[in-house]
């Protein structure tokens, strides 16, 4: 006995299907103002959730969660009629005249399952949202069950702003999603674990659903030997950020921190300033969020044990006791080389724990961040020189690399997220969510006429001379260029009309009117 009627909840986004309003500019606007006014209307509510579950500061939820949101919106109705525009591309010389276009349709029936995680609720699962309604797909939400209250106040609001048809909230654990899963879909689209996410994929192969994976793993940063001393504070201060945003919960903060032995001393002694600074004497006190459970929290506690009772290795911040998992409070943490195989250089760590390991030359850097797995999700590289950045990204593959900082740099919606390899499949934000949303719908157009097809030259029978005239004429041909209608009618217009001032006979004036006629007529035949 399934869970849920997935059915029931497909019906009606199957009947938006049929109706074709999700075709239209004006449905799409529509669901994404929708959207923007669920955020703007219910700050308080949405802040207040998140408190609840996971500890967060109101400040950081407006501005890691809500307000990029607001933007995503903002920028997508910008540009969403633009995208939308059919794109004329080049057609094959055998198409002469022929004009060829790329439209973005909407997926297949129903629409877009997005699967969230915990660590950002609103996010992560309605920055996708956005793309899907872009796309002119309904979609059904599934938010994580470890935030029980983001998902309440989700289904609540969902349930007030948007018709069945449009988008809906199906809340549940295990049995709901697999209940899910075990239909088709236009698109699925999850965040999470590789873990899970293998079991996603899993299913979704069963019935041939396509797939976006955004999932985790290690993402190392690098301060190189040649970053200078009087930029070791600014440094720390964004890595101190990043790693402690959301109580370290996010999937692309720094997971080890690989330093040059120049640099150690002075940067530890940073970072301890940087926390300090941001957080406060005690942390706990300050405005520092909670771990989403008490077991990932004793899971990151026993992180902390390991590495206190290894003598190759001393913690320089933070303590196992300092720890309370009862409350789900875990310290900003700084493990000095921590032994090899120690699980918080092997587990993907989301929490305020920073392992870092020093370096004395790059080639042996490069060797220690190719051994931490597939493609990074994120890698970063403090350097002073762009071409040292490059030698990194060079040498250490990842889905992304950036030069100087570790967060900020994703709110530019120009920029795709997405992962490779083992941290992900496919990529969102912007354009690339229209993109992910869409199907590229192949049109083309030709006149009818035998003139055109050159007397049935591609027809049967060939004979010895049709086929050496197509091997030595017509295969290699270069592509016909896009035409631009409006610019070439406007130019031969005025061609035209330049030519009859000057003409001094009738004759040529009535013969240069019947061959555009003649075109015209042959091209709408």
């Amino acid at each position: 006995m399934s869970a849920i009627d997935v059915d029931k909840i497909q019906t009606p986004m199957r009947e938006t299907h049929a109706s074709g309003l999700n075709l239209s500019y004006e449905w799409r606007v529509k669901q994404l103002k929708s959207l923007r006014r669920l955020i703007a209307e219910n700050k308080v509510l949405l802040c207040q959730a998140l408190k609840s579950d996971l500890g967060r500061h109101h400040g950081e939820t407006l501005a890691g969660e809500l307000k990029p949101i607001e933007n995503e919106i903002k920028f997508v109705l910008k540009n969403l009629k633009k995208w939308m525009k059919a794109e004329a591309v080049p057609s094959s010389a055998t198409m002469f005249p022929g004009f060829s276009y790329v439209h973005r349709k909407p997926l297949a029936a129903p629409g877009v399952l997005i699967i969230g995680p915990f660590n950002y609720p609103f996010f992560l699962t309605l920055k996708p949202l956005i793309g899907a309604f872009a796309g002119g797909n309904p979609a059904v939400i599934k938010p994580s069950e470890l935030c029980m209250e983001s998902g309440k106040i989700i289904l609540e609001l969902f349930s007030k702003y948007f018709q069945p048809g449009a988008a809906q909230v199906v809340l549940g654990s295990i049995p709901e999603t697999n209940a899910l899963l075990e239909k088709s879909w236009g698109k699925v689209f999850f965040t999470g674990s590789q873990r899970v996410g293998k079991i996603v994929a899993s299913a979704c192969a069963m019935t041939l659903t396509p797939i976006i994976l955004e999932l985790g793993g290690k993402c190392p940063v690098v301060v190189d030997e040649n970053i200078r001393a009087k930029n070791l504070q600014n440094v720390a201060d964004r890595i101190i950020f990043t790693k402690t945003y959301n109580a370290g919960q996010t999937c692309v903060a720094p997971d080890t921190l690989f330093v040059h032995d120049s640099h150690v001393k002075e940067l530890c002694t940073c970072l301890i300033n940087a926390i300090e600074t941001q957080f406060g004497k005690d942390p706990k006190q300050g405005e520092l969020g909670r771990i989403v459970n008490a077991a990932s929290a004793k899971r990151l506690q026993e992180m902390i044990l390991e590495a206190e009772g290894d003598v190759t290795s001393s913690v320089v911040c933070g303590s196992s006791a300092e720890c309370d998992t009862a409350i789900r409070y875990i310290c900003p943490t700084l493990i000095l080389n921590p032994k090899p195989g120690a699980k918080v250089l092997k587990e993907e760590i989301f929490g305020p724990i920073l392992p870092i390991v020093t370096f004395s030359s790059r080639s042996e850097v490069f060797k220690m961040i190719n051994g931490l797995g597939s493609h990074p999700l994120q890698f970063t590289v403090f350097t002073s020189q762009h071409k040292v950045f490059e030698e990194y990204t060079k040498k250490c593959p990842s889905s992304a690399a950036f030069r100087n900082d570790c967060l900020v740099q994703l709110s530019n919606h120009n920029l795709p997220f997405g992962g490779l390899g083992g941290s992900g499949i496919g990529h969102y934000s912007g354009k690339y969510s229209f993109d992910a949303f869409t199907h590229p719908f192949p049109s083309t157009y030709r006149p009818l006429g035998k003139f055109w097809d050159l007397n049935n030259l591609r027809c049967h029978p060939y004979g010895d001379w049709k086929g050496k005239f197509l091997d030595n004429h017509i295969i290699g041909l270069p592509d016909i260029p896009v035409l631009h209608m409006k610019r070439l009618v406007l130019s031969t217009a005025l061609a035209a009309a330049l030519a009859s001032t000057l003409a001094t006979v009738d004759e040529f004036r009535f013969a240069v009117a019947q061959c555009f006629r003649w075109i015209a007529d042959q091209l709408h035949e």
